[in-house]
């Protein structure tokens, strides 16, 4: 694996394609990004603003601003523009997303109104937003070392664990039917506190309760749903229905295995990795080749615990019937997620498994998702990698996973 060519090769892409696509989305009036884009990437749906993608937008440029700064890369784009972008996705947020002075607002106008869900009759449907908008403030602080900045982001932070401890939380666009352990919580309070230590960090105060609280996070999905096979398990209720039920036996592998980094960076800044790396490495193995389709190449989105199809008694839930009708899709995400894995699990074993398994991702990725015309990727495909316009989860293209993932790369290869 050739490091610095793979190094240059996504900082092209990210310099070349990613970056003035979407330039041509940020909104210099208001702040932040307009991302409710179609699939295919060439028309603007909605000037609405969801916080969810303000925030990752927000974490992407100040994660290119921090490696401009320390490696000198990214030439085509300014400091002063990077800064310029960043301000005004963080008055976005901070200005208009984050309200009551603890809570996020899942989706606004573009010049920032509320806009309440009328099925739920609440603005705050979502605490994954409330996540992303402390990720990104987080790391927008890290990158100014903005000390000025830290109270908001201090104050988000203690509303996410006191809402999340409470169960008084929200998680549009699916809501998992009551009775259930979700694998989403421990992942996204993993990622979350990781950026909030970071910036501490950077800021030079003390982590430790932190790093405590983050350890936690990660040994729930090692220890408590990771079944012992392999598998990641999305969501728990009894002993009797993980054998019955599908929610209980249904297993989204781009979201475990994106997991599955989150908890190898944490413990490997933190200590423990020896400990979880041969469990890491089997459960990396089983879920790619389990979830990989055998006929059309790429990663499935969802399977059965025992392979296939997912299946099970059904409650009735909406999530039930996402899990059931798009089983069979290939997104954009989990393939970005697959790239970054693989580079980093083979920095830590040097096994050559995970060079054949990205070399295997990288090709199925790169001749089915990106749009040549635009410069991004048609973000979701069929079974058979033919097009499919169709809205999977929000209705938005993100800005996120691709340049995070890409970003993730030219780290972990410097």
């Amino acid at each position: 694996m050739n490091r610095r060519r793979i190094k240059e090769f996504y900082i092209g892409q990210l310099q070349d394609n990613f970056l003035p696509y979407w330039s041509a989305y940020v909104d210099e009036q208001y702040g932040g990004i307009m991302n409710c884009i179609n699939n295919y990437g060439d028309q603007l749906l909605s000037d609405d603003k969801f916080t969810w993608s303000q925030g990752r937008w927000l974490w992407v440029l100040g994660s290119i601003y921090i490696l401009k700064k320390e490696q000198g890369i990214f030439e085509d784009i300014s400091r002063e523009t990077l800064e310029k972008w960043m301000k005004g996705a963080w008055d976005f947020i901070t200005t208009y997303s984050i309200y009551d002075d603890d809570r996020c607002c899942y989706r606004l106008t573009r010049d920032g109104k509320k806009k309440m869900d009328e099925k739920l009759g609440r603005y705050d449907t979502s605490i994954y937003a409330d996540c992303f908008a402390l990720i990104g403030m987080s790391r927008y602080i890290a990158a100014l070392e903005y000390r000025e900045g830290y109270e908001k982001a201090e104050a988000l932070w203690k509303s996410i664990v006191r809402r999340m401890e409470a169960d008084d939380f929200l998680t549009e666009p699916f809501t998992v039917p009551g009775g259930y352990r979700n694998h989403a919580k421990p992942m996204i309070l993993l990622v979350s506190v990781h950026e909030f230590i970071r910036m501490k960090k950077v800021l030079n105060m003390d982590v430790e309760e932190d790093i405590a609280y983050g350890r936690k996070q990660a040994e729930s999905t090692l220890n408590e749903f990771h079944d012992g096979k392999g598998h990641i398990i999305e969501s728990k209720s009894t002993p009797e229905r993980a054998k019955t039920h599908l929610l209980d036996r249904y297993i989204n592998p781009g979201h475990g295995l994106e997991d599955i980094w989150f908890c190898i960076e944490f413990l490997e800044e933190f200590g423990g990795l020896d400990e979880y790396l041969p469990e890491i490495s089997f459960i990396v193995k089983t879920t790619f080749n389990e979830a990989w389709d055998k006929e059309y190449g790429g990663l499935l989105r969802y399977i059965d615990v025992e392979g296939g199809p997912p299946k099970g008694v059904r409650l009735g839930s909406e999530l039930e019937d996402s899990i059931a009708e798009t089983w069979d899709m290939k997104l954009w995400w989990p393939h970005s997620e697959l790239l970054y894995l693989f580079v980093k699990m083979y920095s830590l074993t040097g096994d050559e498994d995970f060079v054949r398994y990205y070399e295997k991702s990288f090709t199925y990725a790169f001749t089915t998702f990106p749009n040549q015309k635009l410069g991004e990727w048609v973000q979701i495909r069929k079974r058979d990698g033919s097009p499919e316009d169709k809205v999977v989860a929000l209705p938005v293209k993100d800005p996120f996973h691709i340049m995070r993932n890409f970003i993730k790369i030219v780290e972990v290869c410097s």
